[in-house]
């Protein structure tokens, strides 16, 4: 018994100088691991640039909502205030059909604290813009908006809806000074609107915006790590017509080999972006009679946001792709990769089959691969499918088909409809 409590004592003594020892042992003959060198955190990158905190993004901005601003686009607009800005021109901008054969751009931006200084003209909000801006979650900022009569259903009937924030100049307190006019061109006073870039901090508190993205996210645009072609295809020129009531212009973009953008002067700016990105839609007329009492009507046009195919136009190389939207987000398809992925996938399901004792026949998966823009800012042109929308992509040196010979200068030009509540 005394020898049993004696070991009892004595072994946790022997544990620790053993442990000792082995550490001494090891320390002497120089095998002791080195500890694991902690691996850097991965770059967050922006979901609507591609750009990563190592090259500047903030990723305290993906705590906060995007924003989508209506800028309007008539020639009496132009230049807009903010679109060429050397710092912080949009992330994306989106250029489509509107009403009277004008177009109107919704800029986004990912991080409203990075804005120009001054942005404008302002215009009114129309329904496929709202359900557009949806698809990031985006707080929606405008100056007026269109109503429901008869068959339409106007931009106020889908804010209520969709329940979607927006801050409206026509309703908006504007303590925080967000909205103003510039009376510095010689134009009429609907295209004198603008809003401050460094207020819409304040008018998203004011309002009462809700500031963190849904909790199902929101569209995140796929990227390649470093900019590289789209495929073998050039695209030196691509020239966009939205629909047939829309061709007394021509949006032209024009590849430069040595800076890899693309450029316009459209806007009477020097516009650059790193991708095009052309949406193919269904469009419907919609025709709103009387309006505001005048007697005379709008035809406003809307999109199907049905999805459909499109192209992927970067470092002068275009890609087909096709685009639809789930569960309130945004995907683009790489067609040719999802084709060979399938192709594979397939392959493989019939193999194992064949090694199957009892062949039961499982088909493979869907397979879906997404397409990737290079990093950068992108235009994106939404084009009517159905009623004569019209995009040429254009290597070097190849002229454009033939159109009909009118100077589209000496048109008449479409007038939008003034920004007032009805």
């Amino acid at each position: 018994m005394k020898t049993k409590k004696l070991i009892k004592i004595l072994l946790p003594a022997l544990v620790v100088a053993a442990g000792i020892a082995v550490g001494l042992c090891a320390c002497g003959s120089g095998t002791q691991p080195e500890p694991k060198a902690e691996e850097p955190p991965k770059p967050v990158i922006d979901p609507l640039t591609g750009i990563t905190t190592d090259q500047g993004f903030d990723a305290e901005a993906l705590e906060r909502r995007p924003i989508a601003i209506v800028v309007e686009n008539s020639p009496a607009a132009r230049p807009q205030w903010g679109m060429d800005d050397e710092k912080y021109s949009p992330d994306i901008i989106l250029e489509g059909e509107v009403e009277g054969g004008i177009t109107r751009t919704l800029w986004f931006y990912t991080d409203h604290k990075k804005l120009p200084a001054q942005i404008g003209p302002m215009r009114s909000a129309r329904p496929p813009y709202i359900r557009f801006s949806e698809l990031f979650d985006a707080i929606f900022i405008h100056w007026g908006q269109s109503h429901s009569k008869g068959d339409y259903v106007g931009a106020r009937e889908v804010f209520k809806q969709d329940v979607v924030d927006h801050i409206n100049q026509m309703s908006f307190t504007n303590e925080c000074g967000l909205y103003d006019r510039d009376f510095s061109r010689p134009v009429s006073s609907e295209h004198t609107g603008i809003i401050y870039g460094d207020k819409v901090g304040a008018a998203i508190d004011e309002y009462g915006c809700r500031h963190k993205p849904r909790k199902a996210g929101y569209t995140k645009l796929k990227f390649n790590e470093t900019a590289a072609p789209m495929s073998e295809t050039p695209a030196d020129e691509v020239r966009v017509d939205y629909s047939k009531r829309t061709d007394w212009e021509t949006t032209v973009w024009t590849y430069n080999a040595e800076d890899k953008l693309y450029h316009t002067d459209n806007f009477q700016n020097n516009l650059v972006r790193d991708n095009l990105l052309i949406l193919w839609d269904e469009t419907e007329y919609i025709e709103k009679l009387d309006y505001q009492g005048s007697g005379s009507s709008v035809t406003y046009c809307d999109y199907a946001l049905g999805g459909g195919k499109g192209s992927l136009i970067s470092q002068g190389t275009v890609k087909d792709i096709e685009w639809k939207i789930q569960d309130r987000k945004l995907y683009l398809i790489d067609v040719e990769a999802t084709k060979a992925a399938q192709e594979k996938a397939d392959a493989e399901a019939a193999e194992k089959k064949d090694k199957d004792k009892d062949g039961e026949e499982k088909p493979a998966k869907p397979v879906v691969v997404q397409a990737k823009l290079n990093p950068g800012k992108t235009w994106i042109g939404w084009v009517s499918s159905n009623n004569g929308g019209k995009v040429e992509i254009l290597k070097s040196g190849e002229e454009p088909a033939a159109t009909d010979e009118t100077d589209s200068s000496d048109q008449a030009q479409p007038e939008e409809v003034p920004d007032t509540e009805e």
